[in-house]
């Protein structure tokens, strides 16, 4: 049975949406980024320690990339069964996780596209992954 996958997602969550036999399932993963992370002690853009100056964005910044890599490897974790995935989604998020996912070769031929999209209800990525598939000639 084919398994096509549809995949919303930005830095907060995603949506999988899975057609089987033409009936969409939605599985929501919640995203272990941080989106504003605090240091204890946090006073000012910059610190200095002894003669220079330390810049704790540049802490943040990896933390969060590091947050980002666990959470698409999540969701790497429930596309290995999956036959195709298209992936769509606001900002740079989705563009970067089908990046990232053609860099696998066990994923990369399953990969049907990627687009950039907005904000959207349940419905409304249901009816596009359809779309999609259908566009696509892909059938479950």
């Amino acid at each position: 049975m084919n398994k096509l996958t549809g995949i919303w997602l930005d830095s907060e969550k995603a949506y999988l949406i899975t057609l089987r036999d033409g009936s969409p399932a939605v599985e929501m993963i919640e995203s272990p980024v941080e989106t504003r992370v605090r240091i204890e002690g946090e006073r000012k853009q910059y610190s200095r320690l002894g003669g220079m100056f330390v810049n704790p964005q540049k802490k943040k910044t990896k933390r969060q990339e590091q947050q980002l890599k666990a959470y698409y490897q999540m969701i790497e974790e429930k596309l290995k069964d999956k036959d195709a995935i298209y992936v769509f989604g606001p900002s740079n998020a989705p563009k970067r996780f089908y990046k990232d996912l053609l860099q696998h070769k066990d994923m990369a031929p399953k990969v049907v596209g990627y687009e950039s999209a907005g904000k959207m209800s349940r419905n409304q990525m249901v009816a596009k992954v359809k779309h999609v598939f259908e566009e696509k000639k892909v059938h479950a």
